[in-house]
């Protein structure tokens, strides 16, 4: 049972929430009054009110006032004396905020016109939305400045009459629900994770004058008391070279990220414990289990039959796992994928067996989850061509072997082509396509992502050369980098030499990273820094895979939001995924960030994704990926068409 938290650590806590608040009610701030300016210009221009120039006034004073307000607490200290009220404070202004804005949908009588309600719905939801997303730390701040503005929404709309009010109505307010557990649960988290440092500082103060505990906690992991990943190092590479048999059982729990993003990293760090407990007791007195860190775990098997003994535990760890475990008091079903490498018989090199064992897991992920694959010749078959890519793509690079194809990118309404996609291609001799993720895994761990690089960079240069002397001066290239190359080298500083060697201008370059650079922005923050001084622009890639990037995107400056293809196909037919994109252009297009669907194939999915405000799209409907003369040919096909269909001009 968890125990409730000392003095210290609420005051702690408190002093963490009022500094993270403050630190992001700048751009809050900033936002609102960006927005603020943008609808009293829309609604002036479009209706003549003089009110809303008034609204206006007042929004920006308050916002003036506000961050006055701030200005001083940051310089005052109060935070470190009394950060409780600090909290409070910052909750009455967020209220009195929300209030003010509430006018805009009720005290304005401009609002009461049908295409006027649709401008303001969209505003106040993308509004609240943005001050849920930068108030995770504290949900009070942001429920206070949503409820009355969503609230005066919902009214309106309400008033407004007929059933497309009173859909919208219910839309805003189902929103409303989900954005305030959103904020709820970022508030949890944020909680748990500075609780989490703060215990482990006194615990390591407390462990200064205690060597023997210290000593087992090298050894041990702290949150399942299992062996930790330098005990398995140890244990592991004696069995493996003792030559007496050897079997490693790894698994990790299925859906494991999904589990700490709905349910909290509580209930995560609880279903750990409850795995680790049933993976306990399931093992032999003889056999070692290990939680190598996160949600992945291996159990180490010596002696006679080892394969025997761990496919037999693999079906008592599954089998136990049939049941739904209790977490917080609620059933919850857990299952997980199991990868399973023996050696019968004399040693054994222990990063082998482990490559073996790690061959398994996957091909038990890749199969659907929730099951056992033992390591067999087929996988060593995977295995041997693996590493035959990290011998020979070296060579393959310096020999030009690889190339690079082009896929455009358009207009959804218009068929204007806005950019390409660089897409990089190797058709090894033997293997036939390699596909881009084994290529850029490989180039990783050969420390050859920098040359990597440089060639997608001089085939894009030369290819925007082409572009240009097909007078398209305004298309733009993205090319893929992924954030695990960040250490290994700058992609954005390699692709700046290139740019200059070649003579093109940089901002007809478009970075491509996927949204996992939005997990770890201190990781990332010097690359993503880098890109934006450097005039590259910035795109998100495969976004809505990860379910807590959109709390990232006013902490980046991101120019282009890619949505994955797994929300693009069939969309016009999926209520779930409409509502995704729905709610991803409703914070993105306010912070002027362009949003293109990723895998558009066909003709109902771009009218809906059009519909949604989602106005670029790239995918097999519009163009294929093609090398370089191909795209330009394609090109100047596509605009010769494209022209020969455009309306004529009326004659005077």
């Amino acid at each position: 049972m968890q125990t409730a938290p000392t003095d210290t650590q609420a005051a702690a806590l408190a002093k963490a929430q009022a500094a993270s608040s403050l630190q992001n009610i700048a751009l809050t701030l900033f936002a609102n009054v960006a927005i603020a300016i943008s609808l009293a210009l829309l609604i002036y221009l479009r209706e003549g009110s003089t009110p809303i120039l008034w609204w206006l006034g007042a929004a920006v004073a308050f916002a003036l006032l506000r961050a006055g307000w701030v200005s001083h607490l940051k310089s005052s200290g109060k935070i470190e004396r009394n950060p409780h009220r600090v909290l409070r404070g910052l909750t009455i202004m967020a209220f009195a905020s929300g209030a003010l804005w509430s006018v805009v949908p009720l005290g304005l009588p401009v609002f009461t016109q049908a295409h006027n309600v649709n401008d303001v719905v969209f505003i106040m939801a993308g509004t609240t939305t943005g001050a849920i997303i930068q108030s995770l730390a504290y949900s009070p701040m942001a429920i206070a400045f949503g409820a009355p503005l969503m609230g005066a929404t919902v009214l309106r709309m309400l008033l407004s009459g007929g059933d497309v009010g009173y859909i919208v109505a219910a839309d805003i307010a189902f929103l409303t629900v989900m954005l305030f557990r959103a904020a709820r649960l970022g508030e949890r988290n944020f909680i748990a994770s500075h609780s989490t440092t703060i215990a482990a500082t006194e615990l390591a103060e407390s462990l200064a004058s205690a060597n023997h505990t210290l000593e087992r906690l090298v050894r041990m992991d702290s949150l399942t008391g299992l062996a930790n990943r330098s005990h398995f190092r140890t244990a592991a590479g004696a069995a493996c070279a003792a030559g007496h048999g050897v079997a490693f059982l790894l698994f990790d729990v299925d859906n494991f990220k999904t589990i700490n993003d709905t349910r909290g990293h509580d209930a995560g760090d609880r279903v750990l414990q409850t795995v680790a407990a049933l993976l306990r007791s399931a093992c032999g007195d003889d056999d070692l289990p290990v939680r190598l860190g996160g949600d992945e775990f291996i159990v180490v098997l010596q002696g006679a039959d080892v394969a025997g003994r761990a496919v037999a535990l693999g079906e008592r760890l599954m089998a136990a796992l049939l049941r739904p475990v209790l977490i917080a008091g609620q059933p919850m079903s857990v299952s997980c994928s199991i990868g399973i490498a023996t050696h019968p018989q004399g040693a054994i090199d222990l990063e082998e067996l482990s490559a073996r064992a790690d061959a398994a897991l996957y091909r038990a992920k890749d199969d659907g989850r929730a099951c056992m694959r033992v390591f067999d010749d087929q996988m060593q078959s995977a295995l041997t061509m693996q590493r035959r890519l990290d011998v020979e793509l070296a060579a393959a690079l310096a020999r030009r072997e690889l190339h690079v194809e082009f896929q455009p990118q358009v207009a959804m309404a218009t068929q204007e082509v806005i950019g390409f996609e660089a897409l990089l291609r190797w058709k090894h001799p033997c293997a036939g396509m390699i596909p881009p993720p084994d290529i850029v895994s490989a180039a990783i761990r050969l420390r050859l992502s920098g040359q990597l690089t440089e060639f997608v960079g001089e085939r894009v240069c030369a290819f925007l050369r082409a572009l240009d002397r097909k007078k398209a001066h305004g298309i733009r290239v993205s090319i893929n980098v992924s954030p695990r190359e960040f250490p290994i080298h700058s992609p954005a500083q390699t692709l700046k030499l290139v740019t200059e060697r070649y003579g093109v201008d940089p901002r007809r370059i478009e970075i491509e990273v996927t949204e996992e650079a939005m997990f770890d922005p201190k990781r990332c923050a010097d690359e993503l820094k880098l890109i934006d001084e450097h005039g590259f622009a910035l795109a998100i890639d495969d976004f809505g895979v990860g379910h807590s990037s959109i709390a990232n995107l006013m902490a980046v400056e991101i120019d282009t939001i890619k949505i994955d293809r797994s929300f693009i196909d069939g969309i016009a037919g999926n209520r779930r995924d409409q509502q995704l994109v729905a709610a991803i252009t409703a914070v993105a297009l306010p912070l002027g960030h362009r949003i293109i669907a990723e895998g558009v194939e066909r003709e109902e999915d771009a009218q809906c994704l059009r519909m949604l405000g989602c106005s670029y799209g790239q995918g097999w409907l519009y163009g294929k990926p093609m090398k370089e003369d191909d795209a330009i040919a394609w090109l100047v096909q596509h605009r010769n068409a494209t022209a020969a269909v455009e309306p004529l001009p009326r004659s005077a």
